[in-house]
């Protein structure tokens, strides 16, 4: 009996021994941040399936899309290549579709989708969340893709990256919207610039580009805040494209051999002269779209959509298949072939048939088109100085970034991209540099790019459609 109440008092006085304390009390702490931590692990991963879900579906819509479009462009050539006065009736038709779509159903599906989107995440305050919608949603969509596929039909100069993106940040504005009311918070602004740089990514096959596009255009706060989700969307969406139609570069792997030292002298000028077109292009494009927005009777824009056809035909019944298209195609051959000749007035002849197709309405993205604009500016340069092929194709890649960084006024983005597209790491220096002068000479010109002047106009409209139901959206 002794011994027994002598075991139990050791007990006792064991279970009251400090180390003892202070072992049992870090259990129970090292147990509470067990629950904690698969607590946040399941709120962690609620929160990040929606972005999973969005940017598969914006993937595989990218590659879809990608599909149409390249398909209405192959039949607008072939019709055009059957008899080329076709186009005088298919432009007109496919224009007045393009426009009809748009002015019917949706107004904001109208041009190329990323002032649209930047809009939109200038406006996820909770005074005008819910105008969101009026710029993303399903409806947008669908009449972003009639609209486009019926303009590049016809012959139009019009590109698919833009819409694109609006067609991306719509899937996932879409997503959060279905969302119950119990799910972990989810920030709106995050949603839509993941869903922006997705599209943009799913679209070239520019992962960096996505991300970079979204720090330097559409995001104005602190990139910690967003980069998970950001680096998950595109990379998610980026997969689902590439499982679908395969890895791919956009335009392949250009030889390049750098030599002599005028080719420091040919980036430069074509880095000038391709920003400073690229800018004033987009002055010219904002210039006519306030021209024709003066017009709200039904005929006069009809007019406006006519004359904007016969303008686009005409050039491309006189100067063949230089004159219509994304441009992708003649990209591929001032880079791929050695035909690098191309006359000097091809860049003009380019932007003209591209500020006749985008300002008149409907729906098409300037992204590769600028490109192309920039590429043919890089090859009459080169044509002039005399230079070898190789060194003409980094002309070509300097004059793609500078026309880009003009419109877009986004220097780091312009050379990411064209750098991600051609995987030609060895000059990367040189695109950069023309993306830098570009950008110098276009701000000379004007200090906003082409994007923040419509997204402001869009802003500017919503307030004023909607100035007795909210506060002023500036």
């Amino acid at each position: 009996m002794y011994l027994k109440f002598k075991y139990l008092r050791s007990i006792v006085h064991f279970r009251k021994a400090k180390i003892i304390n202070k072992l049992i009390d870090n259990l129970k702490l090292y147990y509470q941040k067990a629950l904690n931590t698969n607590s946040q692990l399941r709120i962690q991963f609620f929160q990040f399936l929606p972005f999973l879900v969005a940017s598969m579906l914006s993937g595989i819509a990218a590659y879809l899309y990608y599909l149409a479009f390249n398909y209405a462009e192959k039949a607008s050539l072939y019709i055009y290549e059957t008899n080329n006065i076709f186009i005088f009736f298919i432009t007109p038709f496919f224009f007045l579709i393009s426009w009809w779509l748009v002015r019917k159903y949706s107004v904001y599906a109208k041009g190329s989708g990323i002032p649209q989107v930047m809009a939109a995440i200038e406006l996820t305050r909770p005074e005008t969340r819910h105008l969101i919608s009026k710029l993303l949603g399903f409806k947008i969509i669908f009449i972003k893709v009639l609209s486009s596929i019926a303009k590049v039909m016809g012959g139009g100069i019009v590109g698919r990256e833009g819409p694109t993106i609006q067609i991306s940040a719509s899937i996932f504005s879409v997503i959060y919207k279905i969302l119950p009311s119990w799910w972990p918070h989810v920030s709106k602004k995050n949603i839509l610039v993941a869903g922006a740089a997705s599209g943009l990514a799913a679209a070239f096959n520019t992962p960096l580009g996505g991300i970079v596009f979204a720090m330097e255009e559409l995001s104005k706060y602190h990139f910690k805040y967003y980069k998970s989700p950001l680096f998950i969307a595109v990379i998610i969406a980026g997969l689902s494209a590439q499982g679908l139609g395969g890895s791919y570069l956009y335009l392949g792997y250009p030889k390049l051999n750098i030599q002599g030292y005028e080719i420091y002298f040919g980036v430069i000028i074509v880095a000038l002269l391709a920003g400073y077109f690229g800018s004033k292009m987009s002055r010219m494009m904002l210039g006519l779209i306030k021209f024709v927005n003066r017009f709200k009777s039904i005929g006069k824009q009809i007019i406006i959509v006519m004359a904007s056809a016969l303008v686009v035909s005409t050039l491309i019944y006189i100067f063949g298949e230089d004159a219509f298209g994304s441009g992708k195609k003649i990209m591929e051959k001032l880079l791929f072939t050695s035909e690098k000749h191309i006359e000097w007035y091809i860049p003009f002849v380019r932007m003209t048939s591209m500020v006749s197709t985008f300002s008149f309405g409907g729906a098409g993205g300037i992204f590769a088109p600028s490109l192309s604009a920039g590429a043919t500016v890089g090859a009459v340069i080169s044509e002039f100085m005399d230079l070898s092929q190789n060194n003409t194709n980094l002309l070509i890649l300097s004059g793609m970034t500078a026309f880009l960084t003009g419109v877009t006024r986004a220097p780091f983005t312009s050379a990411i991209i064209v750098f991600e597209m051609t995987d030609r790491h060895s000059v990367i220096f040189f695109i950069m540099l023309a993306s830098i002068l570009a950008n110098i000479i276009s701000n000379q010109i004007d200090k906003k790019s082409f994007y923040d002047h419509i997204k402001e106009n869009y802003i500017e409209e919503l307030n004023n459609k909607y100035s007795s139901k909210t506060k002023t959206l500036t």
